[in-house]
Order: structure tokens, then C-alpha cells, then sequence
């Protein structure tokens, strides 16, 4: 592999594509000021683009970790099987790595209200779901959940539970290649790094790496509001269920809504950053973040001292296709363009 010309070949060619470590740096672009109300303040705002990995998605670093790591500690040779809980990404990535690995069967508990365009995406990579009724007020190691379910699974035979929600290779992944890359791509300038809260994979690994790095970083995680929907990140409610000791790692909480997630998400898109829900809530809960410091008249107390700078990194997990129509439910319809003829369509849902 020339990782200069990006060219991968030679029978292991698409295993060694799917190695973060064997691509270049992914993209880290700094979003303008339609994007960045800060940019005045002299805060500067980049998207670290986790969506440009080889599966697109966040979760194809932690799947390949996961099964690295499992296969050089030689704890493959007897599983034929992965079961995971997940309804896309996730499982998704572990399921094209692991063949790789030489395990071609991998199911997924899948909550009852998954959307039926994710479970068409599961059931195209080759994924058998399990759909479970997850419970609607969860704690840890509930039995009913579909985290405990997968982890029961794992007792039989032949069958592994990569575990994303405790596995330390998860935000190991982001210590080995996320932090690094943007650490480089800074050139050690960051001051702000914020990330959704889902496995707490993407923000541990992030955190332990950066702050050891710069004591003085300051680490936002954004969570979901309560009774919110955006796919892939939490609430302070069911983060319960994740059995990372994550707050450690946190400097600073903020909440944000369905409706504000997705329209970042689209404006984002629409200026060429073409990402998913999860980037829209991330950024919104950067500047939330920063807003509050302002008001507070508090951003010079993170300003670096010779370029007068404030640097902020948020990582993009995925793309907005798998959540295509999500955005017609949940953004306000003056935010689209009209349809002329419209009455002459012939496939109009």
C-alpha cells in the first residue's frame, strides 16, 4: 500500500483498506462563518470529518480495533459467530471487518422501533436483527435490553459480543488514530474538543489522549434532551446503560434538542460538509457551550495567549442518507424548496 497515492492491493487488499492506520489523515475543515457565529470572537470552529473513513461512519475505527485486538490476542480461532446491540453503524462496520477475520455470520438486537430504512441497511451488509422491546426507564445490566441480551448471547459457543458499551478497545481506537490526526492537524493548538455521547467511546479516547497531551483542554460532551431523538448519541437516561466511566473525562454537559440537531445537520450539508443528526447536535452543542462562556464573559480564559485564538474540534460520525427522510419529519418545511408539478408524480408516498 502507497499511503501517499492511496492505493491499496495485493489478496489482503480491502482488510488493509479498512485499517485507520493504514489511510491518510481524514479531512479537518474549518467551517465559515454562516456556520461559525463565534468567528467574530475570534473562536475558530473545525469539523473532523469520522464520515470519511473507509466504512463512513465513526464506528468503522472502534469495529476494526475491537477485532484486531481480539484476533492478535488469539481469540478468534473459535467463533463463527457476532452478535451485537446496535441498529447500524456500529454493527454494521463490525460486520464488514470481522469477514475479513474470517466470521461471516453477525446478528444485531435491534430496538422495536428501528425505522424500516435501517433495518433494509442491516439486512443489505448481511446482518441478521433480533428486534427486542427495549425498557423504557433502563438500568445497568437490565436483562431485558438488548446490550444484556447480546452479552448472554456471548456465553454460548463460538459466539463473541464485541461489547461496544464497555469494550476498552472502543475509545482505545480514538487514543491510537482520532486524536493523533487531529492533535497533527492542529499542530497541538486545540483548545476545545466536543463530541456526542453514545458508547462514550469517541469522547474518552479523544479526552485521555489530547488532555494528556494539554492538561488545559477543555472536553464538551453533548447528550440528547430529554424525550429527543437523534440516532447514535444518548440520553442522561440511557447513558446508564453504558458501562464506561465516562464523566471523568468531561468537562462540560450540554443538552440539545431533535429539531436544532437536524437543521445544523442540513445546513452543514448544504454548504459541502455533508453529514448526519449526530454532527448537527455536536456542533449545537459546541456553540451552545461557547455562547454560555461569552455571555459570561469567559472565552479569554481559554484564548490562547500568543495567536488570540480559541480552536475547537468536533468529530462528524456519519453521513445524513441513512436518516433521509427523518429530516422532512423533524425540520420545518420552509427549510426545503417547493416541488413544481408535483401532482404529476406517479410515485408519491
Amino acid at each position: 500500500m502507497d499511503k501517499q497515492l492511496n492505493v491499496f492491493e495485493g489478496p489482503l487488499a480491502i482488510k488493509t483498506f479498512l485499517d485507520p492506520g493504514k489511510n491518510c489523515h481524514l479531512p479537518l475543515v474549518e467551517l465559515p462563518g454562516t456556520l461559525n457565529p463565534f468567528a467574530g470572537d475570534n473562536v475558530r470552529i473545525f469539523a473532523k470529518l469520522m464520515n470519511m473513513l473507509p466504512l463512513g461512519n465513526v464506528k468503522a475505527a472502534p469495529a476494526f480495533n475491537m477485532i484486531e485486538e481480539k484476533y492478535l490476542a488469539g481469540e478468534l480461532s473459535s467463533v463463527t459467530r457476532i452478535v451485537e446491540n446496535s441498529s447500524g453503524n456500529t454493527v454494521s462496520s463490525i460486520a464488514l471487518v470481522a469477514r475479513h477475520f474470517g466470521i461471516n455470520d453477525t446478528r444485531s438486537y435491534v430496538p422495536s422501533e428501528i425505522s424500516w430504512h435501517k433495518l433494509l441497511m442491516l439486512l443489505f451488509f448481511g446482518i441478521e436483527p433480533i428486534v427486542n422491546v427495549e425498557p423504557e426507564n433502563p438500568v445497568a445490566d437490565d436483562p431485558r435490553s438488548g446490550v444484556s441480551k447480546a452479552r448472554k448471547d456471548a456465553l454460548s459457543d463460538g459466539v463473541l459480543n464485541p461489547g461496544q458499551y464497555d469494550n476498552e478497545a472502543n475509545p482505545r481506537a480514538h487514543e491510537r488514530w482520532t486524536a493523533e490526526q487531529i492533535w497533527e492537524q492542529t499542530a497541538g493548538r486545540i483548545d476545545i474538543f466536543c463530541a456526542g455521547l453514545g458508547t462514550t467511546g469517541t469522547i474518552i479516547g479523544n479526552s485521555r489522549s489530547l488532555k494528556a497531551k494539554k492538561p488545559s483542554l477543555r472536553v464538551v460532551g453533548v447528550m440528547r434532551a430529554p424525550d429527543n431523538y437523534v440516532p447514535g448519541v444518548r440520553t442522561e437516561k440511557l447513558l446508564k446503560m453504558v458501562g464506561f466511566d465516562w464523566r471523568p473525562h468531561v468537562d462540560h454537559i450540554e443538552a440539545i434538542e431533535t429539531a436544532l440537531s437536524y437543521r445544523l445537520s442540513l445546513e452543514m450539508s448544504r454548504s459541502g460538509i455533508i453529514v448526519g443528526p449526530s454532527s448537527g447536535l455536536a456542533l449545537a452543542g459546541l456553540r451552545q457551550y461557547l455562547d454560555g462562556l461569552k455571555q459570561r464573559n469567559k472565552l479569554d480564559d481559554i484564548r490562547d495567549g500568543k495567536s488570540g485564538e480559541i480552536i475547537c474540534v468536533f468529530p462528524c460520525p456519519d453521513g445524513p442518507l441513512p436518516y433521509l427522510d427523518e429530516y422532512f419529519k423533524y425540520v420545518d418545511r420552509s427549510h426545503f424548496p417547493p416541488i413544481q408539478n408535483e401532482e404529476l408524480l406517479l410515485n408519491k408516498p
